[in-house]
């Protein structure tokens, strides 16, 4: 093999190397790794793809216009204590003031190409790079046309870039980029979502617990002018508040779960089903029915299917169906011995073998063609279900009321 041969075939297999290292880098990116785990594989891949002796991941501080290490490779403990630049100052400082890569070929002669005086502890950093470090390049990271930061590379040896180094060190910096705007828009959404669930359990508060109280603080009122008129009234009325301020205690105890998800999480899915059926029986002031037959065991994930589909049945049969006769079913048939899935913890969880909810009533029912698309309630119950594990059927009739059903697992 010729030696031009030999340098094609080096350059190929490198080309691949780097080929792939980016593709792990971009599966990292996918995945929901933290913050942190994300920069530190790019740090480490940048640090063997580039040949670098060491790699750093500078951020800007917006409220000091500080430079400080966020994930790094390589670095002794001495240069990390001493780390954080002050904007302006070094390779860093410039790169993220110029907004462009800054290398320095020989750290010994870097105050010659520093085009700010070197501050006195720029000048120890620099003191503590040359004692294990001959060459540096900062490359600025850009976000949204934002300058947050740098990728620094540090050699051994002094050294001078090529371009395709240079190239292939701003195609770091754009990952690095990534990676930090992926999770500030995750962190986003994790707090839109909060603050959604925040919107609509005061939502629930307000459409249900407070008029339920408000009806209660009404009959409580009357009661007295109603008793001295007729004690077989007022009797009826006691029944009524008791019933009222029963569905208040229950939809309450209901939205403190919310409050701490780990509560739905603790809770028998037979407790919840029951102090739904409680908190909307005291809203509607019908006949409500639950019949519980079986423990059902399901997965958390299952569970809280369970769960939202009947909390979303109810409220939309609450507010729409002027129903006088509800009927929930909630059936779980025990799994059978070699159903036993193993855990790393050294236990069995046995899960039920198939567990089936169905919630009935005598409304007015509806049209599901003509309005499964428009209503928000049964989309959502449709997305909820969307896992080729459930089974969600959903009948009605007008005027013959209407059936939700939802069987898991659904080849059962």
């Amino acid at each position: 093999m010729s030696k031009k041969d030999r340098e094609q075939l080096n350059e190929k297999e490198e080309r691949r190397y780097i080929a792939e290292g980016f593709r792990g880098i971009l599966a990292v990116l996918n995945s929901n790794e933290p913050l942190e785990a994300v920069l530190d594989y790019i740090t480490l891949y940048a640090r063997r793809l580039l040949g670098a002796d060491a790699v750093a991941i500078y951020r800007l501080q917006a409220d000091t216009s500080e430079l400080k290490i966020q994930s790094s490779h390589g670095l002794s403990k001495e240069f990390l204590k001493h780390s954080t630049i002050i904007l302006g100052q070094g390779a860093t400082g410039q790169a993220v003031i110029q907004g462009k890569p800054f290398a320095i070929t020989d750290v010994s002669k870097a105050f010659e190409v520093f085009v700010q005086p070197v501050l006195p502890e720029t000048a120890i950093l620099l003191q503590i790079l040359s004692k294990k470090f001959r060459s540096e390049i900062s490359v600025p990271l850009i976000i949204k046309q934002e300058i947050v930061g740098a990728l620094n590379l540090y050699y051994s040896q002094p050294r001078f870039f090529e371009q395709d180094e240079i190239d292939l060190a701003v195609s770091f910096c754009d990952q690095t980029a990534l990676a930090i705007e992926n999770a500030r828009l995750r962190e986003q959404a994790k707090e839109e979502a909060i603050a959604a669930e925040r919107n609509r359990i005061a939502r629930e508060l307000h459409d249900s617990v407070t008029q339920t109280i408000f009806s209660a603080n009404l009959i409580a009122e009357v009661l007295p002018t109603v008793w001295n008129r007729s004690s077989l009234e007022a009797q009826r009325g006691l029944e009524e508040l008791h019933k009222l301020t029963q569905g208040a205690l229950a939809e309450m105890r209901t939205l403190l779960l919310e409050l701490r998800p780990i509560g739905l999480v603790e809770t028998k899915l037979e407790v919840l089903i029951q102090q739904l059926a409680q908190g909307i029986s005291g809203r509607m002031r019908t006949d409500m029915q639950v019949h519980i037959d079986g423990d059902a065991v399901l997965p958390t994930e299952a569970k809280l299917v369970f769960y939202r589909i009947a909390q979303e049945a109810l409220n939309n049969l609450a507010k729409h169906s002027d129903a006088s006769k509800v009927e929930i079913e909630l059936r779980s048939v025990e799994a059978l011995p070699s159903k036993k899935r193993k855990y790393d913890n050294n236990f069995q969880q046995q899960f039920s073998q198939s567990v089936f909810l169905s919630i009935r009533d005598n409304g007015r029912g509806f049209d599901p063609k003509s309005v499964l698309g428009e209503h928000l309630g049964l989309g959502i119950m449709q997305e909820r279900t969307t896992n080729n594990q459930f089974s969600l059927s959903i009948w009605s009739e007008p005027g013959k009321g209407t059936e939700i059903s939802l069987l898991w697992p659904k080849n059962e």
